[in-house]
């Protein structure tokens, strides 16, 4: 379906956008243009150098991004008018992207205010997980597939408490990440494991001891992560695209947590950076999906004809709901 097609591509061009946006404070380029516009030096299409390439390029694909989301609504109010709740999803993504112009105007305005550009993140991820939604209630469905799903998520539904728990340490992280690099403190501490080179582990500067707040939680949420993913994949028997997605989870949160350690010690190469700023959303799109996967309410999947509901094996750990 058109629609469906559409928010995946518009969360596929968000995903690109936030590395993008990640692009631009490694590489110092947050007031490469001063105007809080789209016009940069006096021009919309200034010479894409140094760090007007970075920052206005992040406006430009922003405003393309605002431009999809445009077309996403008036599909959805269209397409979708008779389906409960997607006209507030369509107008609510339209308002995220509104808004999220308008913090990335406050932030070049008022000079980088570092609760202004941690809002902006923030609110980034929110849309992007917003966006995933959108495709997951908008998807078409084979004859049979949605009670199969359901029956699913039924059985899988005692072992849901691990994914909404590595959901919300995932989001405190990006809180915490977002901090980290807007309160510059991302080389606050240059030791590793420790914090300073002498040894301290928790020094008494609040953006030292920040850094290490947001290390010693990376390593929590490296545990709540490789957990979960366990407890899901027991509980998930026979639902192949679960399972995969809790190997990539695994993956992301180690290779995540490898690039964190790296960046402290190559000093934040940009590479490196962007990087860390890209595992950080592929591991919260991942959580949320599966999140999304593994709900009972689904007002939204159309399926390809009458389905009837199968009759399936119980996932081993709990019991099927007939």
């Amino acid at each position: 379906m058109l629609e469906h097609r559409f928010a995946q591509f518009a969360a596929a061009c968000t995903f690109v956008l936030l590395i993008i946006g990640g692009t631009v404070n490694p590489t110092g380029s947050s007031l490469a243009c001063p105007e809080p516009t789209m016009i940069c030096h006096g021009q919309f299409l200034p010479e894409m150098t140094g760090g007007v390439l970075y920052e206005h390029g992040h406006r430009l694909a922003a405003m393309s991004v605002g431009l999809f989301q445009i077309a996403l609504t008036v599909l959805l109010l269209r397409r979708r008018k008779g389906q409960p709740g997607m006209k507030l999803l369509a107008w609510a993504t339209l308002g995220m992207v509104v808004l999220q112009g308008a913090l990335g105007a406050i932030t070049v305005g008022f000079k980088l205010p570092w609760f202004v550009s941690t809002g902006h993140l923030l609110l980034g991820m929110s849309y992007f997980a917003t966006l995933l939604y959108v495709a997951w209630r908008t998807r078409r469905t084979r004859d049979g597939e949605e009670p199969a799903r359901r029956q699913r998520a039924a059985a899988f539904a005692p072992a849901r408490r691990w994914v909404a728990l590595a959901v919300g340490m995932v989001f405190v992280q990006l809180l915490l990440g977002a901090l980290v690099r807007h309160s510059e403190a991302t080389l606050a501490c240059i030791g590793m494991p420790t914090c300073t080179l002498g040894g301290e582990w928790f020094p008494a500067a609040w953006v030292q001891r920040l850094h290490m707040i947001h290390r010693g939680f990376g390593v929590l949420v490296g545990l709540v992560t490789i957990t979960a993913a366990v407890q899901v994949w027991r509980q998930a028997a026979g639902w192949r695209a679960l399972r995969t997605m809790m190997v990539a989870a695994v993956a992301a949160v180690l290779l995540q947590i490898t690039l964190g350690i790296y960046v402290v010690l190559t000093l934040r190469a940009v590479p490196i950076a962007v990087a860390h700023f890209a595992g950080a959303a592929t591991l919260w799109g991942l959580w949320t999906y599966a999140w999304y996967m593994t709900s009972l309410r689904d007002r939204g999947a159309a399926t390809s004809g009458d389905a009837q509901r199968p009759v399936l094996a119980p996932v081993r750990g709990v019991h099927a709901v007939p």
